[in-house]
């Protein structure tokens, strides 16, 4: 996982569009976890060897979770894509601002024409960062809980082992290069 704080600096005026994707975010897993669930009782009820007739109502509930979950993340992507853009028409004003305020002077040793594409290129690739990268930063933070919650419903032992493997797995390549140096 990285975060760079400066990058996060820039999102000053769409955090609550962030938080508000991260919550999306966390309703489709939440119908995941739904999906799973409602699949797992279908398939219960398939080996107990019911009729068609009274599976009729676990298809029809993992046909509405899947059709839901598609649903939320389609709004999910769209609102990230939104944030994105907006931050992106941010630090081109921001940018832009720059650049005239160094004057033509500034340009006159280089090629003008080479610093506005690497601008305009950097800004680009800045999309998948907010609109993409951070939200899913903060929903892969906050599932692994909501999970754990679930689950320790179920089976408190394997819920704890879940929620520590999760952490652990988010963490781990984080520290790798930190253990590979010692």
């Amino acid at each position: 996982m990285y975060f760079d704080f400066r990058l996060w600096s820039l999102t000053g005026g769409v955090r609550l569009r962030i938080a508000w994707a991260v919550f999306i975010g966390l309703l489709t897993a939440a119908a995941g976890v739904a999906r799973l669930a409602l699949l797992g009782w279908l398939l219960a009820e398939i080996f107990e060897g019911r009729g068609l007739g009274s599976l009729s109502v676990p298809i029809a509930g993992v046909a509405g979770v899947i059709v839901l979950r598609g649903a939320l993340q389609f709004y999910k992507e769209m609102v990230s894509h939104h944030t994105a853009a907006q931050v992106q028409i941010a630090l081109r004003a921001n940018l832009h601002e720059k650049a005239m305020e160094l004057g033509p002077s500034y340009f006159n040793q280089q090629r003008t024409g080479d610093t506005i594409l690497s601008l305009v290129d950097g800004v680009e690739q800045l999309e998948t960062f907010f609109g993409q990268y951070l939200p899913q930063f903060f929903v892969a933070l906050l599932t692994p809980i909501g999970v754990f919650v679930f689950m320790a419903f179920l089976d408190l032992p394997t819920a704890t082992i879940f929620l520590v493997s999760a952490i652990a797995a988010l963490f781990l390549y984080a520290l790798l290069p930190i253990l590979r140096n010692t």
